[in-house]
């Protein structure tokens, strides 16, 4: 029987994180671990996490040294997963009851390297569901990485609404590059697609990705635009390296 790790970056997240983390204890399907990141947050997110610990034996954290950002949180989960499976999940954002049990399911029905399911959107104003109708079922890789690298959509280059496969991850070496400020994650997803062979797409929303103003997303200075530069040029180079292998 397959299992899932779910990985949690966390910086300062105490206002919301007991949201999410009851949310995560709904699941249906019981058959995951939750490792979260603790990224020497300097307010009550260990306290809360701890909290959950000592409840569920499914729960841990681990202590970066420093603030050493979410790409190097998530590489740290890489290396502490025990599951079979794989995904990324945001300390202020939540589940759906569905979520495990969907992704546990297709990969065990379908034996697929990579599945995706839909989202909400939401913000203090309103929530928007994101179902795409062009993508579901099995699709191919060429599909997926135009989706991923779409400025829209319901898969777009997020990683908690996909999960990936821990051995062909840990096989091909494929990590978050802690050098980029934005765009770290849809790089991953195409280096990833690149490697992963099957495909799943369910549009059903099943994540809640909550939208604050803070977002490094709705920030632009030099290191971002850097960064976008750079994410982009790693992203082509991915493709192209395809298309001629």
């Amino acid at each position: 029987m397959l299992s899932l790790s779910i990985i949690m970056p966390l910086y300062n997240e105490e206002l919301l994180l007991r949201r999410c983390l009851e949310t995560i204890t709904t699941q249906v399907n019981p058959n995951f671990e939750v490792i979260m990141i603790n990224d020497a947050s300097t307010d009550q997110t260990a306290t809360i996490a701890e909290a959950f610990i000592k409840k569920y034996s499914n729960f841990r954290m681990v202590t970066q040294p420093a603030n050493l950002g979410i790409s190097a949180a998530r590489n740290r989960g890489i290396q502490e997963a025990q599951g079979d499976l794989i995904t990324f999940l945001d300390g202020d954002d939540w589940l759906e009851p569905q979520y495990t049990n969907y992704f546990l399911q297709a990969f065990s029905k379908y034996q697929v390297d990579l599945a995706i399911c839909g989202y909400f959107r939401e913000s203090k104003r309103k929530t928007t569901k994101i179902r795409g109708k062009h993508l579901k079922g099995l699709v191919n890789r060429n599909q997926v990485i135009r989706h991923i690298t779409k400025i829209s959509g319901q898969v777009m280059g997020y990683t908690w609404n996909k999960v990936y496969r821990l051995d062909l991850i840990r096989a091909n070496h494929l990590q978050f590059a802690d050098d980029l400020s934005l765009m770290e994650d849809q790089v991953f997803n195409v280096q990833y697609a690149a490697i992963a062979r099957r495909f799943y797409v369910q549009p059903r929303p099943l994540y809640h990705y909550w939208q604050h103003g803070q977002s490094a997303t709705h920030t632009y200075d030099l290191e971002n635009a850097k960064s976008i530069g750079l994410a982009n040029y790693r992203i082509v180079k991915t493709i192209l390296d395809l298309k001629n292998n």
